[in-house]
């Protein structure tokens, strides 16, 4: 196999990958709107840290309990999943498109401009998790979110880099 299809191919897999991924977030929240705004309130509330030895951090003063907050957090996570979504969506396709080759210029802008939303939104969710002590209690939302980093960063670099080096 020629390895610039070889590449191609895997391209592809990553692009819709992620385009696939940030899709079923996005269906997700918004099929459940209420149950993805109360995990939200969990982390902003910081209901966690509310049992000894935690019920007396300092950075509890951070809490945020209103619903309110927590549903238009979530809107703002939902319009970067979307932005993101929509992006790579049109990336994929225009990767799926091409004749067997790298990834043209037009399918890298949608897909670095759905990448950096995706990337974004991976921050805005690592920034709250550090201001509402999600390290402390959440171990397994702090994983989550930089496996997802790590991933976006991971896909830029196989998405772009190809391209990169044959035009070098």
């Amino acid at each position: 196999m020629d390895p610039e299809i070889s590449v191609w191919m895997f391209q592809l897999a990553v692009a819709a990958g992620l385009a696939a991924w940030m899709s079923v977030a996005v269906l997700n929240n918004l099929q459940a709107f209420q149950a993805s705004a109360g995990a939200i309130g969990l982390t902003m509330g910081m209901v966690l840290l509310r049992e000894p030895p935690f019920d007396t951090l300092p950075l509890r003063r951070r809490a945020i309990a209103s619903p309110a907050v927590h549903r238009f957090a979530l809107l703002g996570v939902i319009a970067l999943q979307a932005a993101s979504a929509l992006a790579l969506l049109a990336g994929t396709l225009l990767i799926a498109c091409e004749p067997l080759r790298f990834a043209s210029a037009s399918a890298l802008a949608c897909l670095n401009l759905g990448l950096g939303a995706f990337v974004l939104c991976w921050s805005a969710m690592c920034v709250a998790g550090l201001w509402f002590g999600a390290w402390i209690r959440q171990e397994g939302l702090l994983l989550t979110q930089l496996l997802l980093g790590c991933w976006g960063l991971l896909g830029f670099a196989v998405l772009n880099l190809p391209s990169a080096l044959v035009r070098a």
